[in-house]
């Protein structure tokens, strides 16, 4: 092998390197565009924020009235607190089950 042979400026392009040039050529291109575009944008927006903007003043929220309390219930009337129900066992069952397995 010959060193002219490794000498990238004399090996031909080949049709993958011309593609990939092209596409670097065109995102340089759309990158250029797009700054252009911002930066123009941007005064835009400077303008924009230069102007004060009055903020409008909440209006008072009307207060809803309390709703008139119930009557108590009598002692009597209490309700047992919710119970869970493993398939139809009491919670002494469930327990027991449990301690016989093994579980803590």
């Amino acid at each position: 092998m010959s060193l002219e042979s490794l000498d990238p400026s004399t090996v031909p392009e080949t049709e993958a390197d011309q593609l990939s040039d092209a596409m670097k050529d065109q995102l340089r291109k759309d990158v250029a565009s797009w700054r252009e575009g911002r930066a123009d944008g941007s005064l835009a927006r400077e303008a924009e924020l230069s102007v004060a903007v009055a903020k409008p003043v909440p209006a008072p929220r009307a207060r809803r009235a309390k709703p008139a309390t119930a009557s108590p219930e009598p002692e009597t009337a209490k309700k047992k607190p919710f119970g869970m129900s493993y398939d139809g066992s009491t919670n002494a069952d469930y327990i027991n089950y449990m301690i016989s397995r093994g579980a803590r």
